[in-house]
C-alpha cells in the first residue's frame, strides 16, 4: 500500500472524530453523580449560597449543588448515600413535613430550547409528592417531571424532556441568545428521597 494511501484512509478516520466527536451530547449539570464534596465555603460570589435559614438556600454537602430543608415549614436533613453507580449519592431525610431540595448552579441555555433529563430515584417511606422542577429566567415552574408516586422503591431511572419558555415582561436574553435556568429536585414526602446520576442534554432538532 502506498503512503499516499495510506495516509487518506487515516483522515478519512480521523476527520469524523474531529468534527462529530463521540456524538455524545454535552451533560450541562456539573457533579451529576455527587462524587466530589463541596469543601471549604469559597468567597462570594464563586459560591452564591446563603446560610439556608428559612426559605432561602444554602451549600450542600456535594460540589456545585445548593441545599434549603426548611422550605414550606419542613425539615428535611440532606445527607451521604450509596451511590447509584458510584460511591456516593444523595438522601434528603423527612424530620418534618413540607418542602425540601437541592438545585444546580445556573445553567445557561438557548431561549426556547429542548433539554432532556434523565435521573435515578429510590424511595424509602417517601409518603407525598416529589418532582424535578424548573426554575430561573422564564420563572419558577416553568416546567416540571414527577417522580413515581410509591412511596417505596429501588433506583428507578425517571426521564422527560422540556421546552425553556420564552421570556416575558423586561427580561431578555443575553447577546449569545442564552437564559439562565436552575433544576431543582423537591421532595414534600415524609421518609426518605435519594438521588443519583442526574442529566441534562440540549435535544438536537
Amino acid at each position: 500500500m502506498s503512503k499516499l494511501r495510506l495516509l487518506l484512509i487515516v483522515m478519512l478516520l480521523f476527520v469524523p472524530m474531529v468534527l462529530f466527536g463521540d456524538g455524545t451530547p454535552k451533560n450541562l449539570i456539573q457533579n451529576s453523580s455527587f462524587e466530589v464534596r463541596s469543601g471549604p465555603r469559597k468567597p462570594y460570589p464563586v459560591e452564591p449560597w446563603g446560610y439556608g435559614h428559612l426559605d432561602t438556600l444554602a451549600r450542600s454537602p456535594f460540589a456545585n449543588w445548593g441545599y434549603s430543608g426548611y422550605f414550606d415549614g419542613g425539615i428535611y436533613d440532606i445527607k451521604l448515600g450509596k451511590g447509584h453507580t458510584g460511591k456516593q449519592a444523595v438522601r434528603l431525610v423527612c424530620r418534618k413535613k413540607g418542602r425540601g431540595g437541592i438545585c444546580t448552579q445556573e445553567i445557561r441555555v438557548k431561549a426556547e430550547s429542548k433539554l432532556r433529563f434523565r435521573g435515578f430515584f429510590k424511595a424509602i417511606g417517601a409518603k407525598g409528592e416529589c418532582s424535578v422542577n424548573f426554575e430561573g429566567d422564564p420563572g419558577d415552574g416553568w416546567a416540571s417531571i414527577a417522580l413515581p408516586r410509591k412511596a417505596d422503591y429501588d433506583w428507578t431511572e425517571v426521564t422527560g424532556v422540556v421546552t425553556v419558555k420564552k421570556l416575558r415582561g423586561r427580561r431578555k436574553p443575553d447577546e449569545n441568545g442564552n437564559v439562565g435556568i436552575h433544576v431543582f429536585i423537591y421532595t414534600k414526602a415524609y421518609g426518605e428521597l435519594w438521588i443519583d446520576d442526574v442529566t441534562l442534554t440540549p435535544v438536537e432538532e
